[in-house]
């Protein structure tokens, strides 16, 4: 036996040794052993504790060991037999008991844990037994208060809160009496920073009053970050404090009654200056952090905690100056290789000031910084100025209502260094002026250019490339965002010719990388100078297209592809900017240079000109529409090779610190104990594809019918990515689109030869991988076009495409979303009414982060309703029997009052497509549901929403009732209800909300009277019908109500016109306010028209004139147009 051990650890030993070939010899026998006899070798692995007197032959045996018990790829430990399993989990129990070196007790721990979360894994009625067990065991291991056996019992209770939630929160009396005692004074600091960090993984784990308790521990965490500070524990403090921001992040509970000893500690972090020790910058940084993540998630206690937030501002300022004056200043080469960096002082003091900005806004927290602005942009100090144009730059969007006001004053601060002697503070007050472009468009833009722009221009002087190319930068941001071109129009021929001046004399066979990086970013100047100008730019066209033309010919180096992407983009932008007469030929040109370009040079995916290229066809197929299908069969090939690239993944053991090096540049994602890197690039170059195959189908519609069913293929391939949210984006946006295209090639017969089984193939596959996708997706906003798609899919293959088979998947999204939706949203809601807010990695504030997922839970379930809709349009027969048994249960709850406006806003919608559209009549069975609900909700006032939709479905019953005796005996009371209503909801401040619940309120009234005339007072509710006319939004229900108003009309009804026609006024002024618009189709149009003509026979000039004389002016002048054209 002592020989097999021998040899086994001379076997390990050759593991451990840097000769690849002899290492790689080793690693092959290793495997063989192990994949041979796999019993022996984890036994032998774990004999090397006593066997072995080499330590690292110990640790790495330990190591293996434990990659055995975890790997999913290679399960050695599950082929093993249940005896060697046995001995060697009790076996580890006793050699941690006995062990005395704390770094192999840890290494004896994580295989424990490992065998115990795969126990849980593998054997559900197993679980509750081994896992007591293991806690059990662990209590008993530190009865006798060695520090060895506490540091390694809260090193495993961390571990457990990870992966054995429940049974840890059944130990919370003990445990937490357990924390209490490792925190105290007497216990040795390396326990109790582990104790720190294992709270701060248990406390989220409990029900949020549970969580509150734990305050009291707080004071002695924060006693415990400062002893390690004094003793110099740099890396131990790093990480207790690391674990407090974790903590913060995810509950406020636990710091709510000592949040402000926590903003003096942390503010005295980063303010002390101690001959004894010195605080480490990171430190410091991590301190900030967690000030920054109370600003966001307790801002309400934060702000009156005296003089904190000027405290706080002043830090992040101060982080700021510490910018290094030789530091590299951003070249604008894309092609150098992207290194992540740890956290500079100063991009934290950028952060600091742009989250509370955006928390708090400018009302809290301008007053204090302009107190500090005039004092740093006056500073005799470079880095001081530098700080001051930082700090306008990123509080801009938070603060920018507060700023605006003061914008002429802050841009006389600014525009001084637009001219100063340092070269990064000139150059940082033009990255100012280009960030305010953006927030304070177009004011910025319509009010200041004559102050702004000269100071840009004169900047083209400079010897420096870089403050060239930033000013060009800042210039496109600029004329991107402006409204009006008027303002900059006496500027534009200075600017032109120094962005011409780029280009003179330029050898592109011999090109400097100054000159290149210039050209890059003017080119790009060009490009939105176009778009602000439009035709306007007409007077550039030739010179800039000769350009744009010799630079796609001559500049063919690989360091130029971005310059020709960016012509390239350039190109189409004129195009789309000066319109189609002018640009035909040209574009039929430079489309010949694109595609010998793409002939004779490969393309691949990290090319930078490739994401140009994708954009600028699409753009030139916008302006030429079906003059660019030509051009398809040249195109789609390079669209079909990027979009169906192999996606890029390497996957290495996350224990193999030699292999991760091929990870640096990747993006990596944790899949058990292996690493998967994703190269970023390719997955980008898919999506882009993807685009721009969506812009063309979209552009083009059926005349990209030859080329639906490969690209179909392609993206019903990548429709569940689960490496790309974009690309799962499009996917879905395409598959309608695509199948619509099919569609409307038929209905158009430029397509003959396509019957219904492939249309029913194309339907189904589709269907399927939707369902696929929606079942797996995580993403709220991606899953919300999901669901759209499939929504769309069924729009567009109507009443004669459906088959029954297709309906049960689709009724499973409805019901699965439904009830996910509806959790989603609670737990949100409960999110909200707690202040457990969050910041998501975009650096977004909780509370902005909240009330977007609630919008796009919106979404969800509007994208269901719509589902639901075309189902019972288009094939209520096979849909409605699973409507009523699976989907109408949840409805009949989400409906009431109580429950989220939402919710019961989509429920009356349901509800109301059933009604409308399937083909039996439904009302009786759902009346009394709609009618109670709505009445209810109808004294809701804030609720709009929800008044609109029950509006909506009054209104859809009222018309489907039919001489139903039920409605006729509510209809004079819901009548009177909805005049309630409306009364209520005019008193309101007026909003879109408000416009649309107003407007379905008065079209449910206008369809009680109209279908039920003889059952209502008609007399007393029909003036108050038309008093309350023109609905301006809806366009369905305008339509309605005109096509009503003018039926009565035709039909002489007393009520409408009024004694002596006195109601004609109104009637014209109604009329007059809907014609051409968008809200009514032709046929609606022209009955007005027709309507007009026949009064223009039966009254004289001045009987219209005294009709129309108190109109506004505006409509007088629209009336007076009509009129005369009859």
């Amino acid at each position: 036996m002592n020989e097999n051990l021998t040899e086994f650890e001379d076997l390990v030993k050759r593991l451990l040794l840097p000769d690849n070939t002899i290492r790689g010899k080793a690693e092959e026998q290793y495997y063989t052993y192990l994949t041979e006899d796999t019993d022996s070798c984890l036994k032998f692995l774990l004999s090397m504790l006593n066997f072995s007197e080499t330590p690292e032959v110990i640790a790495i045996s330990l190591v293996l060991l434990r990659r055995n018990v975890v790997s999913e790829f290679n399960p050695f430990w599950s082929k093993s037999s249940k005896e060697t399993q046995n001995i060697i989990h009790q076996s580890l129990f006793e050699e941690y008991s006995k062990q005395k070196r704390f770094y192999f007790k840890k290494l004896i721990a994580d295989i424990l844990i490992a065998i115990d979360k795969k126990s849980m894994n593998e054997n559900e009625e197993k679980k509750s037994i081994d896992n007591e067990e293991f806690l059990i065991f662990l209590f008993k291991a530190i009865e006798n208060n060695s520090e060895l056996e506490l540091q390694t019992f809260m090193y495993i209770i961390k571990e457990m809160c990870t992966y054995n939630p429940q049974l840890l929160v059944t130990k919370v009396e003990r445990l937490s009496e357990l924390f209490s005692n490792c925190l105290s004074n007497e216990v040795n600091l390396n326990i109790r920073s582990v104790t720190v960090v294992t709270i701060c993984s248990f406390i989220p784990l409990l029900e949020n009053e549970n969580q509150e308790e734990y305050n009291i521990l707080i004071p002695l965490m924060i006693e415990v970050l400062w002893a390690l500070i004094e003793n110099g524990d740099e890396d131990l403090a790093e990480n207790c404090l690391k674990s407090i921001v974790q903590l913060a992040s995810r509950t406020i509970k636990p710091f709510k009654k000592q949040i402000k000893l926590i903003l003096e500690h942390m503010l005295k972090i980063n303010e002390t200056e101690n001959e004894k020790f010195e605080i480490d910058m990171s430190l410091k940084l991590l301190a900030v952090e967690l000030l920054i993540t109370f600003i966001e998630t307790a801002s309400g206690v934060v702000v009156e905690t005296e003089g904190f937030l000027t405290r706080l501002i002043q830090c992040g300022i101060q982080l700021i100056t510490n910018i290094d004056e030789n530091e590299e200043i951003d070249d604008f080469d894309n092609t150098k290789e992207i290194i992540a960096e740890e956290i500079s002082p100063v991009s934290k003091g950028e952060s600091i000031l742009d989250r509370i900005s955006l928390q708090l806004g400018g009302e809290m927290i301008v007053k204090d910084i302009f107190k500090l602005i005039p004092d740093l942009l006056g500073s005799e100090f470079w880095n001081y100025r530098f700080a001051g144009l930082r700090t306008l730059e990123y509080i801009s969007e938070g603060c920018r209502k507060t700023m605006l006001p003061e914008l002429g004053n802050i841009v006389e601060l600014v525009l001084p260094l637009l001219s100063d002697s340092n070269f990064r503070v000139c150059y940082q007050a033009v990255d100012t002026i280009q960030e305010f472009s953006v927030e304070f468009c177009p004011f910025l833009q319509s009010n200041y250019s004559n102050l702004i722009l000269p100071k840009l221009i004169k900047l083209f002087d400079s010897n420096s490339y870089l403050m060239k190319a930033n000013v060009c930068a800042c210039l496109t941001k600029y004329l991107q965002k402006i409204a009006n071109p008027e303002p900059i129009i006496d500027f534009i021929p200075d600017i032109m010719d120094n962005l011409l001046k780029v280009f003179e004399n330029t050898n592109f066979n011999n090109q400097s990388k100054e000159e290149l990086i210039i050209q890059e970013q003017a080119i790009s100047t060009i490009a939105a100078m176009s778009i602000a100008l439009k035709t306007d730019f007409l007077g550039y066209y030739d010179h800039i297209m000769k350009l744009s033309k010799a630079i796609l010919k001559e500049a063919t180096l690989d360091e130029q592809r971005l310059l020709c992407g960016k012509t390239i983009d350039c190109v189409a932008l004129i195009g789309r900017a000066t319109g189609h007469e002018n640009f035909e030929n040209d574009a039929n040109e430079v489309m010949k240079i694109m595609i010998d370009s793409q002939e004779n040079s490969e393309i691949n995916s990290d090319d930078p000109k490739l994401p140009y290229i994708l954009k600028a066809w699409a753009q030139i197929a916008v302006v030429l529409k079906e003059k660019f299908v030509p051009y398809l069969e040249v195109l789609m090939p390079l669209i079909w090779e990027q979009a169906g690239q192999q996606i890029d993944l390497i996957v290495v053991d996350e224990l193999d610190t030699q292999a991760q090096e091929a990870l640096i540049g990747r993006e990596v994602i944790v899949f058990g104990d292996k690493l998967i890197g994703i190269n970023t690039t390719v997955l980008i170059s898919i999506s882009k594809a993807l685009e721009l195959c969506y812009s063309l189908v979209h552009v083009l519609g059926h005349h990209f019918i030859q080329y639906v069913d490969k690209t179909l293929e392609i993206v019903l391939h990548l429709t569940p990515c689960i490496y790309d949210q974009k690309i799962r984006y499009y996917c879905s946006s395409l598959i309608p689109e695509l199948f619509n295209s099919i569609i409307v090639a038929l209905k158009l017969k430029t397509i003959n030869n396509l019957d219904k089984n492939v249309l029913d193939h194309f339907f189904n596959e589709s269907i399927k991988e939707l369902y696929n996708a929606v079942m797996s997706e995580e993403k709220q906003d991606i899953l919300s076009s999901q669901l759209e798609a499939i929504s769309d899919l069924i729009e567009y293959y109507g009443k004669e495409g459906i088959d029954e088979q297709n309906i049960p998947i689709i009724i499973e999204v409805i019901v699965s979303e439904i009830k996910d939706s509806v959790q989603r949203r609670e737990l949100l809601i409960q999110k909200t009414i707690e202040g457990e807010k969050y910041v998501d990695e975009s650096g977004l504030s909780g509370d902005i982060i909240l009330q977007q997922d609630l919008q796009e839970e919106n979404e969800i379930f509007e994208a269901l309703t719509q589902i639901i809709s075309n189902l019972a349009q288009n094939c209520y027969q096979f849909f409605y029997p699973h409507f009523e048994k699976l989907i109408f249960p949840f409805f009949n709850i989400l409906i009431k009052v109580g429950n989220h406006p939402i919710n019961s806003q989509y429920s009356f919608s349901a509800l109301s497509s059933i009604i409308l559209y399937c083909e039996q009549n439904l009302f009786q069975f759902y009346w009394e549901i709609i009618k109670e609900n709505a009445l209810e909700w109808m004294q809701q006032t804030e609720q709009t929403g929800v008044i609109q939709a029950a509006a909506f479905a009054i209104g859809v019953c009222a018309q489907r009732a039919g001489s139903d005796q039920l409605f006729k005996k509510d209809a004079p009371e819901i009548a009177k209800f909805i005049i309630q209503a409306l009364q209520t909801i005019s008193e309101l401040e007026i909003d879109e909300d408000v416009i649309l619940a107003k407007e379905h309120l008065i079209s449910a009234l206008g369809k009680i009277c109209f279908y039920h005339a003889q059952t209502v007072p008609f007399n007393e509710l029909a003036p108050v019908w038309l008093q309350s006319l023109p609905i301006e939004q809806d366009h369905k229900e305008a339509q309605w109500s005109i096509k009503s108003l003018i039926k009565y009309i035709e039909d002489s009804n007393n009520v409408i016109l009024g004694e002596n026609n006195q109601n004609l006024a109104k009637i014209f002024q109604i009329l007059t306010f809907s014609a051409d618009t968008d809200l009514l189709n032709k046929e609606v149009d022209d009955q007005i028209l027709k309507l007009f003509r026949q009064f223009k026979n039966e009254y004289q000039p001045n009987q219209i004139e005294s009709l129309i004389q108190d109109f506004e002016q505006e409509l007088k002048e629209k009336f007076v147009e009509i009129w005369e054209k009859l």
